[in-house]
């Protein structure tokens, strides 16, 4: 059975080759979208493994429900191995952090607000471990612009830019426990400068019914550029 999904070929053999070679016990993934993309692949190389488990976070009703059938439907060898969660990442995470320890592999691919993917990462970032990994999609675009740059200057991530696809695929893998201070002031105060950026304070200041209407008045690329990044 053919799923609807997201990621190309080269992504989704990236994220497979991880859990191949990393054999977790735990990985979390925020945003399914239908299951095609990320969410089946991750569960298919769990399933070779013989081990290890998948929680599927995804915060769109309609696309939950879909999700979840397709994900029946297609592997049901491997249907054991995975949780579907609905809900917001920022309410669900720490609900899910009440009963497990930790997150070997993290994959964040969620809402288009920059702000969600570090929210979630420095929600999840204690309780994934030394040799632990992270990935992140949409990098190049406005949903993961904050992130890649947030994460590079802390010292205890080892990070890699994945430029192979328009949207682009971001890693990092913990090799310390903690960051340093230095480190730590250097990737909040990049974040701090990110945040006032004139688009970004746009969307926080300006009620959401005028955005829209300003968007809808642009020309569709620009507009675009400006909603989505691309």
């Amino acid at each position: 059975m053919e799923i609807e999904g997201q990621l190309n070929a080269t992504e989704r053999k990236i994220l497979m080759d991880a859990v191949a070679n990393g054999r977790p016990e735990t990985v979390l993934e925020v945003g399914t979208y239908l299951g095609g993309g990320s969410t089946i692949h991750l569960l298919k190389a769990l399933h070779a493994n013989g081990k290890g488990h998948l929680w599927g976070i995804e915060a769109d009703k309609s696309i939950y429900e879909r999700m979840t059938a397709n994900i029946k439907a297609a592997a049901p060898e491997a249907y054991d191995r995975f949780t579907p969660v609905f809900g917001f990442s920022q309410n669900v995470i720490p609900e899910w952090l009440k009963e497990h320890t930790r997150a070997d592999i993290v994959f964040l691919d969620g809402g288009n607000n920059p702000m969600e993917q570090i929210t979630e990462f420095e929600l999840l970032a204690p309780f994934i471990p030394v040799g632990g990994e992270l990935f992140s999609h949409d990098v190049k675009l406005r949903k993961g612009k904050w992130l890649r740059p947030y994460m590079e200057r802390l010292d205890n991530w080892e990070t890699k830019f994945h430029d192979v696809s328009d949207e682009g695929l971001f890693y990092g893998k913990k090799i310390a426990p903690e960051p340093s201070a230095a480190s730590l002031k250097a990737a909040r105060s990049k974040l701090f400068r990110m945040k006032l950026e004139p688009s970004e304070l746009a969307a926080i200041i300006l009620p959401h019914s005028v955005r829209a209407a300003v968007l809808k008045m642009l020309p569709r690329g620009l507009s675009r550029r400006l909603s989505d990044g691309r």
